[in-house]
């Protein structure tokens, strides 16, 4: 039993190597740092520039510009530090309909022993990588 144990886990870590080097979780994670500093710098315009068309389609430029302003800045700007770890967990295109990626759970704490959880997924849409979503959860 052991052994079916251990050669499932292995064979689990294997799958999941195949994936990290077929789908680079660190390209990924190059667009979450990026919609962190814009969103730190109030720099809007990089923030769009980096969200999904499709994202952008569905919500509207200007609600996804409101959202940005009053709930996406203001939550990261209120950060003393964010998780440079965290969950990642890949995301598959039969999952999403569009492309594969990853998304990102990261801890922000914004006062002492007060925090929050940020979940951010990045997707591969037509060869681009982009944020399709932020959100934060206590």
């Amino acid at each position: 039993m052991l052994k079916i144990s251990f050669a499932a886990g292995q064979a689990e870590m294997e799958n999941i190597l195949r994936t990290m080097k077929k789908d680079d979780p660190g390209k990924y994670q190059s667009v979450v740092n990026l919609f962190i500093s814009s969103a730190k710098a109030d720099d809007m315009k990089t923030m769009i520039e980096i969200t999904s068309d499709i994202t952008k389609n569905k919500m509207g430029l200007e609600a996804l510009k409101k959202y940005f302003k009053n709930d996406a800045i203001p939550a990261i700007k209120a950060c003393k530090s964010i998780s440079k770890g965290g969950d990642i967990i890949h995301i598959k295109k039969e999952q999403t309909g569009t492309g594969s990626g990853w998304v990102y759970r990261k801890t922000c704490i914004y006062g002492e022993d007060k925090s929050i959880r940020f979940q951010f997924v990045i997707l591969n849409e037509g060869g681009h990588i982009v944020l399709t979503s932020f959100s934060a959860a206590p």
